[in-house]
């Protein structure tokens, strides 16, 4: 009986052998799967978003909040508080300043930064450190 030249007569088990064993992304699967779980995954994202969101506090917090308890607030810096916060730190010359991906990761920083505040609670100095009083005696 003839049989074609890719065909071979061996048992079941001796099949993984003709095919060449598990591919490489099989041995990656098998090695990472124990350690990324569904709840780890959430916490490497939930981590890169904290990052991010530390990255950009200082600014949205200097650029709203600030401006808005500064002591010198005038209404034309309030009006632009929009337009300072969402600018981008495009210092080069050489570069086209109107670089769609620079304000879209600014964006998504902002983003991050808010959801920092709206997810986690701020350090409380009353509560954090010992108030003490001093009286002058006369």
């Amino acid at each position: 009986m003839m049989m074609p030249a890719n065909y071979s007569v061996i048992a079941e088990n001796e099949m993984s052998y003709v095919n060449g064993g598990a591919s490489f992304i099989d041995a990656i699967g098998a090695v990472t799967a124990p350690i990324w779980t569904l709840d780890s995954v959430k916490t490497f994202n939930t981590n890169i978003v904290t990052l991010v969101g530390n990255t950009f506090l200082n600014k949205v917090v200097g650029q709203t909040v600030g401006v808005l308890f500064s002591g010198n607030t005038t209404w034309k810096e309030v009006g632009n508080i929009g337009k300072t916060l969402f600018t981008t730190n495009y210092a080069g010359k050489d570069i086209d300043k109107n670089n769609f991906g620079d304000y879209a990761m600014n964006a998504l920083g902002i983003a991050a930064a808010v959801y920092n505040l709206g997810v986690a609670p701020t350090k409380n100095m009353v509560k954090e450190n010992v108030l003490d009083f001093s009286v002058n005696k006369v």
